[in-house]
This record gives structure tokens, sequence and C-alpha cells, in this order.
């Protein structure tokens, strides 16, 4: 999310839509009570050092901002440079970390007139080389798969990342699928990644959904949506939460089920959340500037808040932006939520602890209804959400409420607790809990 300017397109270019695409989001229905198993791919990251391959903590590797893109690899026409790629997915091997490469962008010489690395390839059949080239040399890397997914591109309803229309981005996602397919059937083509942090950006989301290729609908070129759901740093006098991109998530699954794209039940696309992080400023003169601070306690409680929530929502990857978030030259970090030391990139801050911590909680469990009519991490009255992750040892909830201190009463057979600083506390059944925005976790036998 690394830019100067990131505002969403306006219009579409070539394309006429009905008026009514423009017209007020629908509310999701609510989901019946599903089961959610946890798969540790999950958990992702973006990362340029790669020590977070060498924690062990790390599922999943999206690698944008790293030196990797379209125009990093072909220096010249034809040529190819993969050193750095090389490098990072060798890495990725040694920890069975599952890589996905950002294709994008585009090289000077193949920008039209007036173009540049955010412009739709004047030569759609170079674009179709350079993936032919990429994928058929990590099909198989070092005796075994290299790279796992492709995406065609990101954040194409940002201007400052895609300034060419919908119509051409969905005819490059179509280059994509049949360039990557016919190299590699088992890898995924992931779709272009999409902001939701603005209702202009939501819209966008469904004018590309919308575009049709030959009367085949865009989404069959895809083996997966991307959304990246960094809320805004605030909505009114509200902070951007983890709960809040949870409802941008849900605005944007109701805009590409109004234009026919299988969001829910059994045959639905999986979704992944490319990019996140809280606090990020966006709006022109905003963009790309320091993040208010918050404390390490809430740093540390929105990671664990944002993988329990993306989980139960379905979502199958969540690629925090960034495991080495680096300062920003004014001083200040991008997202207000660090997991490592701006400083060196590697230590753990207690974000950065807090992500071991609920991989640790998640990993090997299955999430469940935590109400008769809930799907996984509902919510009651008051506002506390309940996640219940049932695994072969026993029971593991966690509780926690964005927005006011509640007390509640351990389960039964509870025997030990654990809060955002790893302590572990034991406890007996009935005992009373104090549970606030950090969220708490009490272990049971059943």
């Amino acid at each position: 999310m690394r830019s100067a300017r990131r505002r969403s397109f306006r219009r579409l270019s070539g394309v006429l839509l009905p008026a009514v695409l423009a017209g007020v989001l629908l509310p999701t229905a609510p989901a019946a009570a599903v089961d959610v198993r946890v798969d540790t791919r999950i958990f992702g990251v973006h990362d340029g050092g790669l020590s977070s391959v060498s924690s062990g903590t790390v599922g999943s590797l999206r690698l944008w901002d790293v030196g990797t893109t379209w125009r990093d690899i072909e220096t010249s026409p034809g040529t190819y440079d993969f050193a750095r790629l090389d490098g990072m997915v060798s890495a990725a091997q040694t920890r069975n970390v599952e890589v996905t490469l950002v294709l994008g962008m585009t090289p000077d010489f193949y920008a039209p007139p007036g173009g540049g690395s955010t412009s739709n390839p004047a030569d759609l059949g170079a674009w179709a080389r350079y993936v032919t080239a990429v994928v058929s040399r990590y099909k198989s890397f070092n005796g075994k798969r290299g790279i796992h997914a492709y995406q065609v591109w990101n954040e194409a309803n940002v201007k400052s990342f895609w300034t060419g229309s919908p119509v051409q981005m969905a005819a490059l996602t179509k280059a994509t699928w049949n360039a990557v397919k016919a190299v590699d059937k088992a890898a995924i083509v992931v779709g272009p990644a999409f902001a939701a942090r603005i209702a202009e950006q939501t819209r966008g989301i469904g004018f590309f959904y919308y575009i049709k290729i030959n009367g085949i609908a865009v989404w069959r070129y895809l083996d997966v949506i991307s959304l990246n759901l960094y809320p805004l740093d605030r909505y009114g006098s509200k902070l951007g939460l983890p709960e809040t991109s949870m409802s941008l998530l849900a605005k944007a699954k109701e805009q590409m089920r109004l234009r026919g794209v299988p969001v829910t039940g059994k045959r639905a696309k999986p979704i992944w959340n490319t990019e996140g992080n809280y606090g990020m400023k966006s709006g022109l003169g905003q963009a790309g500037t320091a993040a208010v601070p918050i404390s390490p306690d809430r740093q540390a409680a929105y990671v664990v808040r944002t993988y329990l929530l993306n989980a139960s929502r379905g979502v199958q990857r969540v690629h925090w932006y960034t495991w080495n978030l680096g300062h920003l030259p004014g001083g200040g970090t991008l997202g207000n939520t660090v997991l490592t030391d701006p400083a060196d990139g590697t230590t753990r801050t207690l974000a950065g602890n807090a992500y071991a911590l609920v991989r640790g909680w998640m990993a090997g469990g299955t999430l469940v209804g935590a109400y008769a009519t809930s799907r996984p991490c509902g919510k009651d009255a008051r506002g506390t959400y309940t996640c219940v992750i049932k695994y072969a040892g026993g029971v593991k909830r966690v509780y926690w409420n964005p927005t006011k201190t509640v007390k509640l009463t351990a389960v039964r057979n509870a025997t030990f607790k654990v809060g955002v600083y790893g302590k572990r506390t034991a406890i007996k059944g009935g005992a009373p809990l104090t549970v606030d925005y950090r969220p708490l976790m009490v272990r049971s036998k059943s």
C-alpha cells in the first residue's frame, strides 16, 4: 500500500453500466452457523527481509513492494532477471511457506505513450510471455513447487496502482488465466486486489465483477477473489477497527453477489484478504503519512481479533502489511500495528508475539458457532464477541468487547486463561472474568 495518492477510479472507460450499479448497498443477510477448520496458511505476511519466514509462525507470503514486480523482473524486452525472486522463493521453500506473487506493474517499454507502470500494457502478448516465463520457472523449483499463486495486479480500483479501465483489467485477468493454466493447471490465479475502504472503491468492485468477456463473466477467469481490507483510520468519530474491516468485507461481498459472483454456499469463490493493517490514512494530502500511534496492548489486540474474525468469515488468507514496517522519512509508521521493531525489522513487538499467540490458539482447531444461530465469533447484545475453537485436547473460548469492559463467568470445566501478553493463569470453572478490547482465551476440557 505504498503510494503518495490512493484515489479510486471514478468511471468506466468504454463501458456503459446501468445506473442501478451506483445504488445503495444492501445489508448482507445473516449466515447460518458453519464450522471453519483453521488452515495455518491464513497466517500470511508481506516481508522484504524474510525474517518472518525463519520465525516459523508464517504460513504464507505475498510478494509485493519487495522488488519482484514485472518492471523489476523484465529489465528489457524478453530479458528476465530472476535473482531477487529466486532468493525469496528459495527462502520460503525452506519453511514450507506458500508464496503468492503479484505480477504487475508495467515496464516503461511496454507502457502506452504517456503511460507508466500503472498503465495497461500496450501489448498483451508481452504480458502473456512474461507470465509464461515466470510460471514455467517456478512450477518446479529446487525440486518442488516454487510459487503457489499468481495475482494479476494490486488495487485495481486505486489510481496510484491502475490507470487503465476495468474492461482492460478484465482482459488482463483473462490473459493471466490463460497463460498460467497453459503451463501449470494446479497454480492458483488470484484476481486483482481491490481496496474496500470507502463506498466509491466498493462500487468499483461491483463495476469490475459486472464485466463479461465474450459473454463469460470475468470471475470465471480466477480461482480466488482478492480484497485489501484496510479500514480508514476513522469513520467520523469512530476508529477503523478489525470489526470495521468485516463490515467492509460484507459490503464488498454484496456488490459481487449482485453481479452473480458466487460468494456464499458450496460454490463460493474463496476470498483472500491480501493486505491489512490499521490506522492507514487515505485521501488527498494524507495518503502515505504516518498513522496515529496506538498502545502496544491495542496493537496486539488488533492482530488477534483480525485473524479470528477473518477466519470466522471464511477468509482463507490474511497477508499482514507488513512484517517489517519501517519508519517513514518524516517519522512514524504507515500503519499503527507493527509486528517488529521498525528500527531493525526483525525484533518482534508485542503485536508480533500476538501473531504467534493467536496462531497457537487457532492451529489444528475448528471454529464453531458461539450461539445457536450465529456464525463463528458471534457477539451478544452487549457487543461481546465469543470465538469457540474446538480441537483434539478440548475447547478454547476467546472473548473480547471492542468498546467496553464487561464481566463474564468462566465455563464449568475451565482450566486456565491467557491474555495478549501470553501469560497463562490457572482458573476454576465458574470463576469471574473481566473482558475488554484485549482478547482473552479460556481453555476448558469441553
